[in-house]
């Protein structure tokens, strides 16, 4: 006989979360546009002067902590300061939480997962090596 649902016949389902599933609850500190002074510069790198002359590349400076980046990943300037952001909502998270920021927690919980497997694995393997004695 089979079950379709086999948690019916042993309680509650065994879940496993990705890091970023477990963190997905994190609170960012916020960011308003008004805090912000983007400024658009030429850009640099490979792709010669058309890459140089134009003004796609964006300065992103958080005013109140003082923080700024650059960036100028894509051709695009709208796409530019939507990264920059981004990357400034990072910094500006490590700058305040310091080591209880969200790349830590991530860094941490990828670290605790890749021990396990590596304990699971040398479990598995003295195992196998007992049942082939």
């Amino acid at each position: 006989m089979r079950f379709a649902n086999i948690n019916f016949l042993f309680g509650q389902p065994i879940r496993r979360f990705s890091s970023k599933q477990k963190l997905r609850d994190y609170v960012f500190p916020e960011i308003l546009p008004e805090h912000c002074e983007k400024k658009l510069i030429s850009g640099w790198g490979p792709g010669g002067s058309r890459v140089n002359a134009q003004r796609n590349a964006v300065i992103l400076k958080h005013i109140p902590s003082g923080l700024v980046v650059k960036v100028h990943d894509t051709r695009m300037p709208f796409e530019n300061e939507k990264i920059a952001f981004e990357r400034l909502k990072y910094k500006l998270d490590r700058k305040i939480n310091g080591e209880n920021c969200y790349e830590e927690q991530f860094k941490k919980l990828e670290k605790e997962r890749q021990d396990n497997l590596k304990r699971k694995k040398a479990s598995a393997r003295k195992r196998k090596l007992k049942v082939s004695q």
